[in-house]
C-alpha cells in the first residue's frame, strides 16, 4: 500500500461526500436567515451561471464560481464536538433552509435548520422523491425509510423516530490517536445494555465478539499481540476477549490497540510514508431489543490509503437466549433460496433508489465461477430482523457503483412466514 499514489485529502473528502447517496440542492451562503432566504439561494445560481459564462467569453476557466458551505452552527459543535464537517443544503421552505451535515469521519449524520436538530445517525442518506416535490425527500438508514415533507410541521416531527435511542441501552464512545503518526485515529460508539437488561451479559459477550470481528481479529494475529491487547486463543478457531465486558473503556482501548498494531505493522513507524490521514471507525447503535433478540446497525468506515475509504452499513441481530447469531441458516430453510430471490426483487422494485440506480441484484446473488458463468449457487447478504420484517443490505459496489452507496431492502414477515425455520418462526413470534 505504500506505493500507491494517493490523492490529496481534499479530494478523497470530496469523493467521501457521495457515499450518502444524496440528491441535494445547493445554495450558496454562510447565513441563511429572514425572508429572503430563498432568493440567496436564487441569487447563488444566478452568480454561477454569470460567472462562468463570462469565463468562457474570455476562455479564462480558471476562476469559476465557488460554492461557499454554510457555517455549522454553535449547537451542531457543542453535540458532537469540533469536527471537519461537510454541508448540503436539502432545501427552503418559507424562511428556513434545511440542512444535511455529515462529519469528516463518518461519525455522524445530522439533518438541521438554524434553530434545531431534527435527526442524526451515521447512516442518514436522503434521496429525491419521484414527483420532483421540492419539499419531499425520502430520508431513511439501514432497514427503515419514511418519506418526509420539509413544509409540514407533522412529518418533521416524525423524524426524530428514525433514530430513536432504546431507554435500556447506554452510549458509550472513545476516539483515539496513534501514539505514532497523529494522522493514524480509531473512533468507535457503541451501545452497551444496562445490567438490568434481559440477559444483559449474553448481549454484552456478543457485542465484544463483533467489536474483534470488525478488526479482523483473525488467526494471523501474533499471539503476543494478542495477549496483549486482551484476548485468547479459542479451541475452534478465532479469539476470546478475556477481559471484563463491563469495562468499556479497556475494550475500545483494546480494539484502538489491534487497528494501530496493524498499521504500524503495514506502514511502520515513519511520518513520511503516511498519508495525510488514516483512521477507521465502528458505530454498534441498537436498533430492536426484545425478550428474544437485540438487532444492531452496525456501520463501519475506514480509510488505509486510496483515492478513498469504504464503508458498510448493514444490521446484525442475535437470540439472547439460546446465544446464536441470527444468519441466514438460523431464520431460512433449506432450498429456499430462489423463491426468497423472487420476494426480494418484488420488494426491491418498490424502493426510490432502484430506479434511480438501477441495482443489478441478480448479479451479487447468483454465484458465478472464475469465467463469468453461473453456478447455480444463490448467496444472500446477512440477514438482519428489523421491526417490520427481514432486511437485506448491499454494501457499496455490490449491486451499483460506489456512490449510490447502501442498498436495504425490508421484506415483511408475513411475506416469507412460509419460508421461514422453526426457530425463525419463534424467533420473529411467526
Amino acid at each position: 500500500m505504500k506505493q500507491m499514489r494517493l490523492l490529496p485529502m481534499s479530494m478523497a473528502l470530496l469523493m467521501m461526500c457521495g457515499i450518502l447517496g444524496i440528491s441535494l440542492v445547493s445554495c450558496k451562503g454562510a447565513n441563511h436567515t429572514g425572508d429572503n432566504t430563498e432568493s440567496l439561494a436564487n441569487a447563488a445560481q444566478v452568480e454561477s451561471e454569470e460567472t462562468m459564462g463570462e469565463n468562457e467569453e474570455d476562455g479564462d476557466t480558471a476562476d469559476v464560481y465557488e460554492y461557499v458551505p454554510p457555517v455549522i452552527p454553535s449547537f451542531i459543535k457543542e453535540k458532537f464536538g469540533n469536527t471537519d464537517w461537510c454541508v448540503d443544503t436539502i432545501c427552503v421552505v418559507g424562511n428556513k433552509v434545511f440542512y444535511m451535515a455529515y462529519s469528516d469521519y463518518g461519525n455522524s449524520s445530522v439533518i438541521y435548520n438554524e434553530d434545531r436538530i431534527f435527526t442524526y445517525d451515521p447512516t442518514l442518506t436522503i434521496d429525491s422523491f419521484a414527483s420532483g416535490c421540492k419539499y419531499k425527500f425520502y430520508v431513511g438508514i439501514a432497514g427503515k425509510t419514511m418519506l418526509v415533507d420539509f413544509s409540514d410541521a407533522n412529518s418533521l416531527g416524525a423524524l426524530p423516530s428514525l433514530s430513536k435511542e432504546l431507554p435500556s441501552f447506554t452510549s458509550y464512545s472513545l476516539d483515539s490517536i496513534a501514539g505514532f503518526g497523529n494522522s493514524v485515529s480509531y473512533s468507535i460508539t457503541v451501545d452497551f445494555p444496562k445490567s438490568s437488561n434481559y440477559h444483559a451479559n449474553e448481549i454484552g459477550r456478543w457485542l465484544v465478539d463483533k467489536i474483534a470481528e470488525s478488526q479482523q481479529l483473525n488467526e494471523d494475529i501474533p499471539m503476543l499481540n494478542a495477549i496483549y491487547i486482551g484476548y485468547s486463543k479459542r479451541s475452534n478457531g478465532g479469539w476470546k476477549y478475556k477481559g471484563d465486558i463491563n469495562d468499556h473503556k479497556k475494550i475500545a482501548q483494546s480494539a484502538a490497540s489491534f487497528y494501530f498494531a496493524m498499521i504500524k505493522g503495514e506502514w511502520g513507524t515513519n511520518d513520511e510514508d503516511y498519508p495525510l490521514c488514516l483512521f477507521s471507525t465502528l458505530n454498534l447503535k441498537a436498533r430492536v431489543y426484545n425478550n428474544k433478540f437485540v438487532t444492531y446497525q452496525q456501520y463501519t468506515h475506514d480509510y488505509n490509503g486510496g483515492a478513498h475509504g469504504y464503508y458498510t452499513e448493514r444490521l446484525i441481530s442475535y437470540d439472547h437466549v439460546h446465544q446464536q447469531n441470527i444468519d441466514f441458516d438460523y431464520l431460512f430453510n433449506p432450498g429456499c433460496k430462489e423463491e426468497l430471490l423472487k420476494i426480494l426483487l418484488e420488494v426491491a422494485k418498490d424502493y426510490p433508489q432502484y430506479d434511480d440506480w438501477e441495482p443489478n441484484i441478480e448479479e451479487y446473488v447468483c454465484v458465478t465461477d472464475d469465467k463469468g458463468n453461473t453456478t447455480g449457487e444463490l448467496r444472500f447478504p446477512q440477514p438482519g430482523l428489523s421491526d417490520k420484517g427481514v432486511v437485506f443490505s448491499f454494501q457499496p459496489y455490490d449491486i451499483s457503483c460506489f456512490a449510490a452507496g447502501c442498498f436495504h431492502y425490508t421484506i415483511p414477515y408475513g411475506k416469507i412466514k412460509h419460508l421461514l425455520t422453526p426457530r425463525g418462526k419463534w424467533c420473529v413470534g411467526g
